[in-house]
């Protein structure tokens, strides 16, 4: 009945189940994850609704999650099972984008008859509402996209295959109509990334533990150099620096002096590393257990647990994660690409900085926000898939050469990149202006978007406000319930800042940081992750770590892990450590005892 993937999640299966049990022309309605509408795995459902039913309505909001307990972004689809395949072909599905709550157009449960008529009224008003547009449609509300079903069957066709392999149909419910005049306009002059590029995801160690360590660390362990360092195209000796996240660097040149880690590449087998240092590291490796990890144990045939194979160190590095700050790294350097980048390798050499440049636009948070995999109901990173970056819209090789000597003009890849608020120079959607964006991004834009696609000034104005109101809608509607939770449990924000002060006065963690820290000399600066789950600090093979879920931070100290636990847990994005381990240690049991009493006050507050 349905090809569906082993990585879909359980829903998938409830509607190869439920539409056994339908006649023709009965009806499925399901609110579920709107992953499947993007992702690769959702293609088999995608095919399932195309081949069994007449798909009447996908419905989304961009202002709210509907389920206060689950971590992800929903939507809700309305099938009619039909086994008539031309009455399938016509029919047109409505895409619904809701930019009110649910509860502006459907009033709440009641037990009053009249009050339940009214809302049964609401919900029969909506479904007009939406059946009634044969064409875009956009208010204030909502906005609805009629697509033809045939329509979407050929987008997701594959000629050369012969089958369906699937299609994005977020687009459909997300994209603003300047996305459509985009493709309408670069009909021949964009092309996915992949068909002037190669591009593939960074390597993948299974123990960061084992094979990444400072320069200090592999001489103080007197590792060989050869298991460290390389030869450059002139037979110098360097070592090699590994890039493992976006966050390490705040510019887009990449430059080894920045990098903390060195990646150990151990290509040979044990019998001929006899009287190396490396064999007593690699059995220190195998009593720590990190021969065992499950990457570690499953490397390809013939390759130890120790040696990680190919290096990846492509001249362009893109992040497989991103929040607000959207940055493409160029790799002049060649450094090595840790898995949370994926490597791109133009066809034409001559071309690797400019479509760097090319890939910094703001045409790309443009297509990432609308393609790229959704966070929960946490607001964590969009997901980058591989064949989201490998789809990514950039001007054809003829077009980007032509334009090479103004790109080269552009100094964007010296400076820092800033999140995309900054760099759009708004903070609200009012804000947002021509004038306002950075200098050198509107110069760069105005190649691509102006020069090469042929958009108006009040076109590019679209594209800054769609990209705006993209990034600011998922914050917003990872607050939702954030929201709503305070008020459920009566939480007053404004009465428990007041309780606080009452009891602690000024002196908080604002003025401690302002009295304490940023008075000291000698500080460095650390960025904080958002933590998933619970945080954990530890005594790792190379020294401490602070670590929640898969995102770590390594720590000189246990104090220095302690310190930083305070401000992760406090929601800071980064923040200032003094070098000096013992001023630390100093000051933490009175940091500690100030954010003790914080969280008793408001965990009485919270109870009563």
């Amino acid at each position: 009945l349905a090809d569906i993937s082993k990585r879909a999640g359980i829903h998938a299966y409830f509607f190869v189940h439920g539409t056994k049990f339908l006649k023709d022309s009965g009806r499925f309605g399901f609110i579920v994850s709107n992953s499947w509408m993007d992702v690769d795995y959702g293609k088999g459902l995608q095919e399932l609704f195309l081949w069994h039913y007449k798909i009447i309505a996908i419905i989304e909001s961009k202002v709210e999650r509907w389920f206060e307990d689950a971590d992800v972004n929903t939507c809700i689809i309305i099938l009619e099972k039909c086994k008539d395949q031309k009455e399938r072909d016509e029919n047109l599905v409505r895409f619904a984008y809701l930019f009110k709550p649910l509860r502006h157009f459907i009033p709440p449960a009641h037990d009053m008859w009249e009050k339940q008529k009214e809302r049964l009224d609401a919900i029969e008003k909506l479904e007009k509402t939406i059946l009634a547009h044969n064409d875009f449609y956009q208010n204030d509300e909502l906005r609805i996209y009629p697509k033809k079903q045939s329509e979407l069957w050929e987008e997701g066709f594959d000629k050369d295959e012969g089958k369906y392999t699937g299609s994005k149909w977020g687009k459909y419910l997300r994209a603003p109509e300047i996305f459509f005049k985009i493709l309408e306009k670069g009909k021949d002059k964009l092309v996915p990334l992949k068909e002037i590029a190669a591009v593939k995801r960074g390597f993948t160690t299974g123990a960061n533990e084992f094979f990444y360590l400072t320069e200090d660390e592999v001489k103080e362990k007197g590792i060989e150099k050869e298991f460290w360092m390389h030869k450059d195209e002139k037979g110098n000796w360097v070592p090699n620096y590994v890039f493992v996240k976006a966050n390490e660097l705040e510019s887009p040149v990449v430059k080894s002096d920045s990098l903390q880690n060195l990646v150990l590449f151990i290509k040979k087998d044990k019998k001929a590393l006899k009287d190396k240092k490396i064999l007593s590291y690699i059995r220190h490796g195998e009593r720590s257990g990190f021969h065992e990890r499950p990457t570690c144990a499953s490397r390809k045939p013939g390759r130890q647990w120790y040696d990680l194979g190919e290096n990846i160190n492509n001249i362009i590095a893109f992040p497989e994660r991103v929040r607000q700050r959207y940055i493409v790294f160029y790799n002049p350097e060649r450094v090595s690409l840790n898995k949370n980048l994926y490597g791109i390798e133009p066809r034409d050499n001559s071309l690797s900085k400019v479509i760097a440049l090319a890939l910094n636009s703001t045409l790309t948070p443009l297509y990432t926000e609308l393609f790229a995999r959704q966070p929960g109901g946490g607001g964590g990173p969009l997901d980058i898939d591989v064949y989201v970056a490998k789809d990514i819209l950039i001007p054809q090789n003829g077009l980007l050469d032509r334009f090479k000597k103004r790109f080269s003009e552009i100094e964007f890849l010296e400076r820092k990149t800033e999140t995309i608020f900054d760099e759009l120079g708004a903070y609200s959607p009012e804000e947002v202006s021509l004038d306002k964006v950075k200098p050198d991004r509107r110069e760069l834009d105005k190649i691509i978007m102006s020069e090469i696609l042929g958009l108006t000034e009040d076109e590019q104005l679209e594209v800054y406000r769609a990209v705006f109101d993209l990034v600011r809608s998922i914050l917003e509607k990872a607050k939702s319930f954030g929201k709503q939770g305070k008020t459920k449990e009566g939480l007053d924000i404004g009465l428990l800042t007041r309780s606080i002060k009452e009891k602690l006065g000024d002196k908080l963690l604002g003025h401690f940081y302002r009295e304490k820290i940023l008075n000291q000399r000698n500080l460095k600066t650390v960025k904080l992750f958002h933590p998933a789950r619970e945080i954990h600090i530890k005594n790792e093979l190379f020294g401490w770590r602070l670590s929640s879920g898969k995102d770590h931070i390594d720590c000189q100290s246990e104090a220095e892990a302690e310190y930083l636990k305070i401000w992760l847990e406090s929601g800071l994005e980064e923040v200032k450590v003094p070098k000096d381990d013992s001023y630390i240690s100093k000051i933490l049991p009175d940091l500690k005892a100030l954010k003790e009493k914080i969280d008793q006050i408001i965990s009485e507050h919270i109870s009563t």
